[in-house]
């Protein structure tokens, strides 16, 4: 598309102390609070851009798939890139005050849901696959009509990955891919549940799970965790209740937000439970591949003896939050009735990314990204322990993760009311984005996810620093 003017842009100083990619996002979303770039605008080409601040053209790629996973740029085939016309919290920004904001451009500390460094990802093997497979396309003139099931050849080494490492039988028929784990987890809803179903979750919990059995006309009961995971004596009360229990949903081997592994004793007991009164476990694996321990944790539905299962993964945790590529492993029955509903709202899903991503793991790329990334997270993990004992020391409650890409915090005397909405304020003032017990208790609750992936080491200091002045 012609751009009817050149922009001028020019990454500002305080800003070069952060990855050449993350410059560049910052510097886009400052010129929109500026006005200098509106809604609509069309942004230079990444080539144009890499030209005009003189580096490479795949860091200009990778700060608009940034700016557009965050909502505020658009990409239209053929024609461009775009300022989004519905910006993320604009409206919230602009009334910060002028020192407020002046902190928070500097530091942009973002504590997520634990997901992986977007630096460390293999973005360049993903792009150059991804083009290879599109060349072949071309030059072969193929089709791209995807199986509604997903590209066969990834479900077949999917399948073979949790036969040989998760001892998940099946094969690739027991698979669906979709395209993250929570458009699976929408389907399975839609699937499995109607109106008058109950599902039990984890409180705290993953919110956008319980939003989903909702949408689908069940009602959410919540059962408590502790330090062994999901109470199983809060789902025995509901089933002594004659409440109909469809499915209780779980993450065992690393409890979302408290990381929590679900003890051996209590696996049991759900399983016994589950084939007793014929309810379904939703099992949500979702970090199993950031694994620190020596022991190799198996998912409840490896248990043979586990009637009705759902087992939920996906590779956004351990690739790359851009990499939207999911799967449910289940039995025939529910495969078929997903791969109906795949076939209405997505039939082909992403069948070029599908078809990159096998290569990926076909040539032993995704496994040593693996390795890779394991032992990096894990230095960041251990010295996240260490600073949380340097700064708060006696103020606050943690267990420190086998799995995944983050610490769950609470503090050691109770604060006072509305502690955790107070401290998200606060922090955001310095800089600081949080995400705090309100968006995983059904109403209120303490505790913070310190979330380790995508953050520096020196901004995991500093942010400690910062927060160690509210305990």
């Amino acid at each position: 598309m012609l751009r009817p003017w050149n922009l001028d842009l020019k990454i500002d100083e305080k800003y070069f102390q952060l990855p050449v990619y993350q410059q560049i996002v910052e510097t886009v979303i400052d010129a929109v609070h500026s006005g200098k770039l509106k809604r609509g605008n069309v942004l230079p080409g990444t080539r144009k851009l890499a030209d005009m601040l003189q580096v490479n053209r795949n860091t200009v790629i990778e700060a608009y798939n940034q700016l557009e996973y965050k909502g505020w740029v658009t990409s239209k085939q053929r024609s461009g890139t775009f300022v989004s016309f519905n910006l993320p919290h604009i409206e919230a920004k602009e009334v910060v005050t002028d020192h407020a904001k002046s902190i928070s451009a500097i530091n942009k500390i973002v504590f997520d849901q634990g997901l992986p460094d977007t630096n460390l990802s293999p973005m360049e093997d993903i792009i150059r696959e991804y083009k290879l497979v599109l060349k072949k396309i071309q030059k072969q003139k193929l089709h791209t009509f995807n199986d509604p099931a997903g590209y066969r050849k990834l479900r077949v080494v999917l399948s073979q990955m949790l036969n040989h490492q998760r001892r998940i039988a099946g094969d690739e028929n027991n698979i669906c891919i979709t395209r993250g784990s929570q458009m699976a987890l929408f389907m399975i809803s839609q699937c499995l549940l109607k109106s008058g179903d109950c599902v039990i979750v984890e409180h705290p919990g993953y919110r956008l799970a319980w939003d989903a059995f909702e949408y689908a006309g069940a009602k959410v009961l919540f059962a408590e965790v502790d330090t062994d995971g999901i109470v199983i004596s809060d789902i025995k009360k509901y089933i002594e209740m004659g409440m109909n229990i469809k499915a209780v949903y779980v993450s065992p081997n690393s409890q979302f937000p408290t990381t929590a592994i679900l003890s051996e004793p209590r696996r049991k007991e759900l399983i016994e439970l589950s084939n007793a009164h014929d309810f379904y476990i939703i099992e949500d694996d979702y970090c199993t591949d950031i694994n620190y321990s020596e022991k190799r944790l198996l998912p409840l539905c490896s248990d043979e003896n586990l009637k009705n299962y759902i087992y939920v993964g996906t590779f956004s945790r351990s690739v790359s939050p851009f990499l939207k590529i999911g799967y449910v492993a289940s039995s025939h029955t529910l495969i078929k009735k997903l791969v109906a509903l795949r076939r209405i709202i997505d039939i082909n899903g992403d069948s070029i990314m599908e078809r990159a991503f096998f290569n990926l793991i076909r040539d032993g790329i995704y496994t040593k990204h693996l390795k890779k990334s394991v032992r990096h997270y894990k230095n960041k993990r251990d010295f996240l322990d260490e600073i949380l004992n340097k700064y708060l020391n006696g103020k606050i409650r943690y267990t420190k993760p086998e799995l995944g890409l983050g610490y769950w915090i609470t503090p050691v005397k109770p604060m006072r009311e509305e502690f955790n909405r107070f401290l998200k304020d606060e922090l955001a003032t310095r800089g600081i984005r949080s995400i705090i017990s309100h968006d995983y208790y059904k109403n209120d609750g303490e505790g913070v996810l310190v979330s380790f992936g995508s953050v520096s080491e020196k901004n995991l200091e500093e942010a400690v620093k910062i927060m160690a002045e509210y305990f």
